[in-house]
């Protein structure tokens, strides 16, 4: 493991998913970099402001390299051919799900969610306003 004084801060993202992209870039490049905040912002997300974002972290050796990588990658030196002419993007093309009517969509569960909203109306709603309703008329 390496000593607290040898770790230094490369860079500062407002989200765990942008941190995570970048230490994964960092590996990607040959810089070993981690998150030491991931399980505070996982489990604590509303501090995530409060502490400045999630730091990502690496060696004194590899600053210099990280750093400099990391700054490439915000002016956009990385950006694939491909990512610009939209070549990627998935044509779309419906199928049977665009072809249903209304009546023929169905959630995952039907009959079983139906009659699970109402058992909870039953269970919390009309029970309990039921109950009020003799106790005032009975006292």
């Amino acid at each position: 493991m390496t000593a607290t004084a040898d770790v230094l801060e490369v860079a500062r993202f407002s989200t765990i998913p942008e941190a995570e992209l970048a230490a994964s870039f960092l590996q990607q490049h040959g810089v070993r970099a981690w998150l030491p905040d991931r399980d505070m912002a996982t489990m604590n997300p509303d501090l995530l402001f409060a502490i400045g974002g999630v730091r990502v972290v690496t060696t004194t050796a590899q600053i210099v390299e990280a750093r400099r990588i990391i700054a490439r990658m915000r002016a956009g030196e990385f950006i694939d051919q491909a990512e610009e002419s939209g070549e990627w993007l998935i044509d779309y093309k419906p199928g049977k799900v665009g072809d249903l009517e209304d009546h023929e969509i169905r959630g995952v569960m039907g009959s079983a969610k139906k009659a699970g909203v109402v058992v909870i109306v039953l269970f919390f709603v009309v029970f309990p306003l039921a109950g009020c309703i003799v106790t005032a008329l009975s006292g």
